[in-house]
Formats: structure tokens, sequence, C-alpha cells
């Protein structure tokens, strides 16, 4: 480990990242901005990555052996309940399998918790307890990878805790720090996240990492861990798709009492524009409405009569073009022997289906954007549609 001349020493910490090469003349420094990383979430990467490569230019860092050191306010831990246990008899196996299992859940609940989608992990052991040790992937592996790629070879990733009071990193990365580093080799190795560097195993595995033996210590859990969908969002979409099945059945059942109503409701008044049956106004039908078919209908029985003053209007041949295209093809022009309104109607006959008035209103306000809506009385499938001044 550390093999190779000019070994480099990065440390990082939530502010950004420091890097000791005994080339350099100080101890140089790259921050984090919000542009780049907020709360360990790397924002932009293709930007972060450009800057590094940038900072290693710059300072001219020598490609080499890397080793970089996590502070304590970027890390994520926890002490597993289950001590490291070496069984004295045979009948201690089974309880020490018992306590594999506990700590697999518990490692995995602890996991889970971290918000990030994929973590470094690995279990150390302190002393005569299990401590789970875990990181964001991302914000580490853009750094390392970008190292990488200037001809140094990662080999190490290890928490600061581990080296004790021998090195403190309060005030970032020092001579001294360095020194208690080079010289504490075993103690990188016991803390490194990269037992297994190109690896990154499944969550599902990390537990047979604690145990692959019964009978050995666990402390070799395996290194990078992708993390599994959180059970919270499951949950989150099973009452989603639940609401949209209760919508639907509400939707249904006001379009139907709003048909009914609408047809109960309907008055007669007269017409003194044009000699059709009498009519009332109606309603336009909601969204609710036009989710379902009161009537199945053919477009074949439905008749549309288009009036018109005695000069060439232009809507009608827009208006007889848009219903043509919605399939609809009984049209026919008429002339208006009597004087034309300021404003145009259109009239359903009262069993025209909501879903096909509105469907053919979309159309007719394309021509004729303030057109009145009215309903007659008339039993037939009929539409007027009556061109006004406006």
């Amino acid at each position: 480990m550390l093999s190779r001349n000019h070994p480099i020493i990065l440390f990082i910490d939530r502010f950004g990242f420091s890097v000791y090469q005994d080339t350099l003349t100080n101890i140089p420094k790259f921050s984090f901005t919000p542009d780049l990383v907020v709360n360990q979430d790397v924002i932009n990467k293709e930007q972060f990555t450009k800057l590094i490569e940038t900072f290693i230019q710059i300072n001219k860092i020598i490609g080499s052996s890397l080793a970089i050191i996590l502070s304590d306010d970027i890390i994520f831990v926890k002490d597993l309940k289950n001590p490291v246990q070496k069984p004295a008899l045979d009948q201690d196996i089974k309880t020490d399998l018992n306590n594999d299992k506990e700590c697999k859940g518990e490692v995995q609940c602890f996991l889970e918790d971290i918000p990030f989608e994929e973590v470094l992990a690995k279990v150390i052991k302190v002393g005569n307890v299990n401590r789970i040790v875990a990181i964001n992937k991302d914000l580490v592996m853009v750094i390392v990878d970008t190292f990488t790629n200037k001809e140094s070879t990662i080999e190490a990733i290890a928490p600061s805790y581990i080296f004790g009071k021998n090195a403190n990193f309060t005030a970032g990365l020092n001579l001294n720090n360095v020194k208690v580093i080079l010289e504490d080799i075993e103690t990188l190795k016991l803390g490194n996240l990269l037992t297994d560097q190109e690896k990154i195993i499944p969550l599902q595995n990390l537990g047979s990492e604690i145990k692959s033996s019964p009978v050995r210590a666990k402390s070799d859990l395996a290194d990078g861990t992708k993390k599994p969908q959180n059970i919270r969002q499951y949950i989150l979409i099973g009452i989603f798709v639940i609401l949209l099945i209760i919508l639907g059945i509400v939707c249904l059942n006001l379009g139907t009492s709003q048909t009914t109503s609408q047809k109960s409701k309907a008055k007669n008044v007269s017409a003194d524009t044009v000699n059709i049956p009498t009519i009332a106004p109606i309603v336009q039908p909601t969204s609710a409405q036009a989710l379902i078919t009161v009537i199945p209908i053919d477009f074949k029985n439905i008749k549309i009569k288009i009036v018109q003053s005695s000069q060439m209007d232009e809507r009608a041949t827009s208006l007889k073009n848009e219903l043509l295209k919605m399939g609809l093809q009984d049209i026919v022009d008429e002339i208006s022997e009597i004087s034309i309104p300021e404003k145009s109607s259109v009239i359903f006959s009262q069993n025209i289906p909501a879903d096909l008035r509105n469907n053919m209103l979309v159309e007719i306000k394309k021509i004729l954007p303030d057109v009145s809506i009215l309903e007659s009385q008339d039993s037939n499938f009929v539409v007027n549609i009556l061109l006004g001044k406006s």
C-alpha cells in the first residue's frame, strides 16, 4: 500500500479537500461551491471533474499511490449491537449465527436511512465493537476517478478517526497528520473501505461479508454498496394508485348525476331568430361528463344544420370542414330567410350525448369563440348552428 514514490494523501471534509505530496511546497485546498457540491450531493459532475483536473494541473500533482482520508463530518457511523466474539464451544455456533442475522438486519436498516442512492460502506472492528462506516459513493468516486485518470492509483479510502489521538484532523490536513498516516500503514489497511476495490456488491451480499464463516470475526464487510429503494417509496406509490381509483369512481358518479339533472331541469325558451323548436340554455359539459358516453350513437344518425345569412359566410365552410374531420357526415348549409342575430349560437337536441357535445364544441369554438350554447326538446339527433353577425 502506498508503494509508489511521492504518495498522495487527500483529506475530504464538508468544505472541500486538501492534498499532500512531497513534491508540493504547501498543502493546496480545493473548496466545494454550491454549484458543485451541496450537502455531499454532487450537483454538476462534469464541471466538478473539470475543475479537479485544473486543480491537479495547476498544482503539478504527480500521478502516484493515492490514499483518501474522510473527515468525521462527512461519514455516517453506527456501532452494531453484537460485539465480535469467537465461540469457545460447538454449541455456541448456533448463537453466533443468530447474532449474524441480527447484525445483517441492523446494517440494512442503517444503510436505508442514509440519504444517498449509493454508498461505500464497511464494518470496522473498534476494540470489541463492530462499527459500520458509510459515505456517499458519488462524491468520493468523482474525486477518485479524476485522480486515477491522471495516472494515480487509489489504494485506500479510510475514516480519519481510526488514527485516534495520534492525528488531530480538527484543523484539516497538516504535516503531523501526514506523518502519522504514512508511518501507520497497518491502521490504514484496517480502516480501508476498499478491501475489494473494484467490486461494488449489492446490499443482500452485505450480511454475508459480515459472517462468511460462523466462527470468525465479522469485520470484513465489503466495501461499495448500492442501496435498495426505500420501502416508503412503494407505500407512496400504492397510496397514489388507490387515490386514482377513488377519483375515477367519483368522476363516473358525478357525470351520471349531472347528466340526469341537466335533462330534468331544461326549460323551454321561445326562439325569435329562426323557426326552430323551443330551446333552453344548458350548462357546458364538465370534464367529468367528458369521461363517459351516456348514449352510444352512430355519427351517421346525427344531422348538422348550419344556418347563415344570404351573404356567403366563410365561417360556415370552415365549420363544415372541422366537423367532417370528426367523422360527422350529414352536414347541410341553409340560408336564413329571417334577420340574423348579433351572436352565434349552437342548439343541441336533448339526446345528443354529453361527450359528443363537448368534442363538437371544441371544434366549433375554433371558428366561433363566443358562441352561445343551447338545448332544444327535440328528440331527433339534430344540431343547429346559427351564424350570427359576430
